[in-house]
C-alpha cells in the first residue's frame, strides 16, 4: 500500500464565513474534494444505463478501503447485484428510445467535464479519454471521518481497474495548480482503490485504514445487512460522533454558504439550534436507492434511535378503508401517545412555556394535552378525493372533497369541537362542518358525500396501484400517498419538452411508509411507481 508524494492542490480559503462568490480555479479544501467527488459520480454514473445488461457485481466495495472510524459513509455502484440490473433495465425501458439514448450516452460525461474545466483550472488540463477512463471503475464512495478536530478527514474511494494509470492521472491532476500545501490532493492505494485526500490528512487517514475498515466495523455491517440490497446508491450515517461537528467553523462555513443561497432564511435559522441538535443526536441510519420492474425506491433502516415510548399493538390502519378514488391520503396511528410523549419532552425543556400554555387552556375550558390527544386519537387519515381536482367555485363547499377521519372517543371529540367553535366565537361553524361517528370513529369534512363516502369505506388498501406504492402500509406507523395519475391533467399540458413530458407520465404514484419499535429502530421506504 503506498501513496506518491506529497502533492500541491491549493485552493485558497478565507478566514471570513460571508459567503462570497467563489471565484475561478479557486475551492476550499471540502469543497475540492467533494467537487472532486461530483465528477468521478457523473464520470461513474454517467454510463450506467449504457451498462447495466452487463452481469457481474463481484468485488470490494468502497467501504473496504475507508477507515472503521468513518461517521458518514456514501456509496455510488453501477456495477450492482444481478438483480437490480435486470429491475433497472426493465424499469428504464418504460422511457421511450431518445430519452434511454441520452442516458446511455457518453456525451454526459464530456459535457461535464468541459463544465468543470470552466469553473475549475485544474480540470482543463485533464483530457478524459486519456487520464481517467483507463483506470477508473464502477465503484466510488465518500466518507466523512472525525478525527478529534474541528475538520474531519475527507477520503473518496474511487475503484480502480489500473494502479500505476491511477497514480498518473492523479498525478497529472495534482501537479495541474504547481504548488505545494498541505491542504493539497493527495491520495493512497488499498486493494482496488484509491483514496483521495489532502497531503496533511493522508498519512494519518491510511494508517486509520490500516488498523482496521469500515466494512469490517460490526455496526456498519449489521446495519447494512438489516438494509439488504444496498442498490445502486447507499449510505450510511452515525450520528454521535459527527454531532460533535454541528458547531465547527467547517460546519458554520458551510451553513453560512447555503443560506447565501436560501431566499428563506430556513437554513441559517439552523445554525441557533444546532448546540440543542448536537447533545440529543444519537443513533444510526442506512438508506439505499433501489430499483424494481416497476418502481424506483428509497428504502432505509435506523437503529439506535431515542425510544420512541409507544405501546404499539393493533390500530385502524383507518387509511387502507378509504374509497379507491382516493387521490392523495396521510395516515398516522398511535397519535395519542406520540402526542402525550411529545408534551412530556416539551415540558421537561420548556416548563415554564408549558404551565403558561396550560393555565391559558384551562381558562378557555380545555386541557392539555388531554384534548389534542381526544382529537388525534389512536388512529387518523387525512384525504382528498377526485372532486378536489374539478373545483371550479371554491364556494360550493360540497365540492370539497377532503375529510379527516379519527378513530377515538367520538363523543368527547364532538363535544370538544363544540367548545372550540364557541371559544373561537365562531359557534356557526359548527353548522357548515359534517361530523359523522360510526363505529369508534369520527369524520369531519364540509361534503357531505365525500364524508359518507370516507365513512363509510372503500378499498384503497386492495388497490394494486397503492400496494405498489405502500407495500408494507399495514404494519406502518406513518403513510403518505399521491395518486400521481389523477393529477397529470392538471400539468401535464404545461411541460413543452417532450421527453420531460414523456418522463412525468410514467409515474403513476408516490408512496412513504415508515415504522418504528419500541428499542429505537426502524424502517422507512419511499417509492415512486411507474405506469404498467
Amino acid at each position: 500500500m503506498t501513496a506518491p508524494p506529497a502533492g500541491a492542490f491549493d485552493p485558497s480559503q478565507s478566514a471570513s464565513y460571508t459567503y462570497e462568490p467563489p471565484q475561478q480555479g479557486s475551492k476550499s479544501r471540502p469543497a475540492l474534494l467533494v467537487a472532486l467527488a461530483v465528477v468521478a459520480a457523473l464520470v461513474i454514473g454517467g454510463g450506467a444505463f449504457a451498462v447495466t445488461r452487463a452481469l457481474g457485481g463481484g468485488g470490494d466495495q468502497p467501504a473496504s478501503a475507508l477507515p472503521a472510524d468513518t461517521a458518514a459513509y456514501l456509496r455510488l455502484d453501477i456495477d450492482p447485484k444481478v438483480g437490480q440490473k435486470i429491475a433497472a433495465v426493465r424499469f428504464f425501458d418504460a422511457l421511450d428510445d431518445d430519452a434511454l439514448e441520452t442516458l446511455r450516452s457518453e456525451d454526459i460525461r464530456k459535457e461535464f467535464f468541459d463544465w468543470m474545466a470552466e469553473e475549475e483550472e485544474a480540470f482543463a488540463s485533464i483530457d478524459y479519454a486519456e487520464d481517467i477512463e483507463p483506470w477508473l471503475g464502477d465503484r466510488m464512495g465518500l466518507g466523512i471521518v472525525p478525527n478529534g478536530s474541528d475538520e474531519p478527514f475527507f477520503g473518496i474511494a474511487l475503484q480502480v481497474k489500473d494502479e500505476d494509470a491511477a497514480n498518473e492521472g492523479l498525478t497529472k491532476l495534482q501537479e495541474a495548480t504547481n504548488s505545494t500545501s498541505d491542504d493539497g490532493l493527495d491520495w493512497y492505494f488499498h486493494g482496488d482503490y484509491a483514496v483521495l485526500t489532502t497531503t496533511d490528512a493522508v498519512g494519518s487517514l491510511q494508517d486509520l485504514v490500516e488498523e482496521g475498515t469500515l466494512a469490517d466495523k460490526d455496526t456498519f455491517t449489521q446495519d447494512m445487512a438489516a438494509l439488504g440490497d444496498e442498490g445502486v446508491v447507499s449510505g450510511w450515517v452515525d450520528v454521535e460522533p459527527l454531532a460533535a461537528l454541528v458547531d465547527s467553523p467547517l460546519a458554520q462555513e458551510t451553513l453560512d454558504d447555503a443560506s447565501a443561497l436560501d431566499a428563506t432564511g430556513a437554513l441559517g435559522s439552523m445554525a441557533g439550534t444546532s448546540q440543542l441538535a448536537s447533545e440529543a443526536a444519537t443513533g444510526r441510519y442506512a438508506a439505499a436507492v433501489r430499483f424494481s420492474e416497476n418502481n424506483i425506491e428509497v428504502h432505509g433502516v435506523t437503529r439506535g434511535l431515542e425510544a420512541t415510548g409507544i405501546e404499539g399493538g393493533d390500530s385502524a390502519q383507518l387509511i387502507l378503508d378509504l374509497p379507491e378514488d382516493t387521490v392523495g391520503a396521510f395516515g398516522l396511528e398511535h397519535g395519542d401517545q406520540l402526542v402525550a410523549n411529545a408534551y412530556a419532552a416539551f415540558q421537561e425543556q420548556f416548563p415554564q412555556e408549558v404551565t403558561e400554555a396550560e393555565q391559558s387552556a384551562a381558562e378557555a375550558g380545555f386541557t392539555l394535552p388531554d384534548d389534542i390527544q381526544t382529537l388525534v386519537g389512536s388512529s387518523l387519515v387525512l384525504s382528498a378525493g377526485p372532486g378536489l381536482l374539478e373545483l371550479e367555485d371554491l364556494d360550493d363547499m360540497q365540492l370539497w372533497e377532503v375529510a379527516y377521519r379519527s378513530e377515538t372517543d367520538t363523543d368527547a371529540a364532538q363535544d370538544l369541537l363544540t367548545r372550540a367553535f364557541g371559544a373561537a366565537g365562531t359557534p356557526e361553524a359548527d353548522d357548515f362542518l359534517i361530523q359523522r361517528t360510526d363505529d369508534g370513529a369520527l369524520t369531519l369534512g364540509v361534503s357531505q358525500s365525500y364524508v359518507d363516502a370516507v365513512a363509510e369505506g372503500g378499498t384503497l388498501g386492495d388497490t394494486d396501484l397503492f400496494k405498489s406504492a405502500v407495500p408494507n402500509a399495514g404494519d406502518a406507523d406513518s403513510v403518505f400517498y399521491v395518486n400521481i395519475n389523477s393529477l397529470e391533467h392538471l400539468y401535464l399540458n404545461e411541460v413543452e419538452d417532450a421527453e420531460a413530458k414523456n418522463a412525468l407520465e410514467q409515474l403513476a404514484a408516490v408512496g412513504f411508509s415508515a415504522a418504528a419499535d419500541n428499542e429505537g429502530n426502524g424502517e422507512f421506504t419511499l417509492r415512486f411507481v411507474a405506469d404498467e
